[in-house]
């Protein structure tokens, strides 16, 4: 049995950091098969000694039936690194890298591949994200994110702005501050008050603000 067919982010993620996982074959039973992902590998683990009993994170299993999680799966709930750190999936070939301000920038500059997953922890360590990641997705906690041509450009402008001397706590205000304004050529002052309001979007809707200032520090 291949997983090309039915590969998901974290057995991508699995792959590319430990190897091919030794899958089992069909499970005979709902009940046999992983609870997460469906599937099964030679080693799987009672659902109880990976997850806590206040884990409520269930959205994304498949197969509620199932009482085990498969070899897959119980590594990807025990990293700790995935769930403090910013990481880009890719599906083909598989790739799980690390991912700092300047390659996050580079992945979001554009709109995402249909074969990439992004993960970005934003409060690093309280969520398991990478078993919900989704592949052509921005997966922070408890949300999904598009990133559309729009979400691309918006962060073209807010690299543009911080270059400026904008701190990321100005770039929430509703205008830009005559205190950094003042320090700069005059010419520039237009394009200033142009790419400001084009943030207007992402200053109401926190997730992608948070994802912009990440992507935009410096490494």
């Amino acid at each position: 049995m291949t997983i090309a067919a039915s590969i998901d982010v974290v057995w991508a993620a699995y792959t590319a950091a430990v190897g091919t996982p030794d899958v089992a074959g069909a499970p005979d039973s709902r009940a046999a098969g992983c609870a997460r992902c469906g599937l099964t590998t030679a080693v799987m683990s009672p659902v109880g000694q990976v997850v806590s009993r206040r884990f409520t994170g269930y959205e994304s299993w498949t197969n509620l039936a199932g009482r085990r999680l498969c070899a897959v799966c119980v590594w990807a709930y025990r990293q700790r690194p995935l769930r403090t750190e910013t990481h880009i999936v890719t599906q083909k070939p598989p790739t799980l890298t690390p991912a700092d301000s300047t390659l996050l920038h580079q992945v979001l500059s554009t709109t995402i591949d249909p074969g990439t997953a992004v993960i970005v922890p934003l409060r690093p360590g309280r969520k398991h994200l990478l078993p919900d990641a989704r592949w052509g997705t921005v997966t922070v906690d408890d949300a999904q994110l598009s990133w559309t041509s729009a979400d691309a450009h918006r962060l073209a402008v807010m690299r543009r702005l911080r270059a400026h001397g904008f701190t990321e706590r100005m770039l929430g205000d509703d205008a830009p501050p005559y205190a950094v304004l003042r320090r700069l050529p005059a010419d520039e002052w237009p394009q200033v008050f142009d790419d400001w309001p084009r943030l207007t979007s992402w200053r109401r809707a926190d997730p992608w603000w948070e994802v912009g200032l990440r992507a935009t520090r410096q490494a």
